[in-house]
């Protein structure tokens, strides 16, 4: 959870385990990622602890305590949700997509922030740390489903998929769903969990983290 990070390397073997308060620095194989002030390395990648913090813009100290709160809160770990709004927004609450009208950080639909008590334009209007209110508001009624990464990212894309096997099929070879999303097309065309996921940590290690 947050504040605590376990390390073990890759063949299973216990390394090192610690618990650091988060003011405090540590040092590993002589490369730092500062994390909430915490540095620490894992086989040459950033292990993931509040990462993606550099595509925060303003109030990232509160942004930061905020989602740690929430995440706490949700019983999901900090990195998952930092990492899923990065992916939807660069971490950005003014974001919008001309085509669909998707707005903020984990880019809500109009529909969407309708049934939340808002509207994307008041959503646009916020500075990112009251944002994070409707994201709290958003996965909390999803969260009991939420174990993973992959979870945390479908919960944003597509929630009915939430917890289900990676042969689920959310989008057939050649529907609308698999036309507009070809990055999480399988070799068969279709978009499945599996698909998801697999391009979801594909693209978090292309940006030199690691889900842990």
């Amino acid at each position: 959870m947050p504040y605590s990070l376990s390390w073990q390397n890759e063949r299973g073997s216990f390394i090192k385990k610690i618990m650091k308060n988060k003011n405090e620095i540590l040092l590993f194989s002589g490369f730092t990622v500062i994390c909430l002030g915490i540095v620490s390395l894992m086989f040459g990648k950033k292990i993931l602890a509040m990462a993606f913090d550099t595509y925060i813009v303003e109030n990232k100290t509160a942004f930061l305590a905020k989602v740690n709160d929430i995440c706490q809160k949700l019983n999901i770990k900090a990195d998952w949700l930092m990492a899923v709004m990065a992916f939807e927004s660069g971490i950005n609450p003014a974001k919008v997509n001309s085509v669909s009208g998707a707005t903020g950080l984990i880019q809500f639909m109009p529909s969407t922030a309708a049934g939340l008590g808002t509207s994307t334009t008041a959503l646009k209007a916020m500075t990112n740390v009251q944002q994070l209110d409707y994201v709290h508001k958003y996965f909390a009624k999803y969260a009991p489903k939420i174990k993973n990464f992959t979870d945390t990212y479908l919960t944003v894309f597509y929630p009915a998929a939430v917890g289900l096997a990676d042969s689920f099929v959310i989008g057939a070879t050649g529907s609308a769903i698999a036309n507009q999303n070809p990055a999480f097309r399988n070799s068969n065309g279709a978009v499945t969990v599996g698909s998801v996921k697999t391009y979801m940590l594909n693209w978090v290690e292309k940006k030199g983290f690691k889900i842990i």
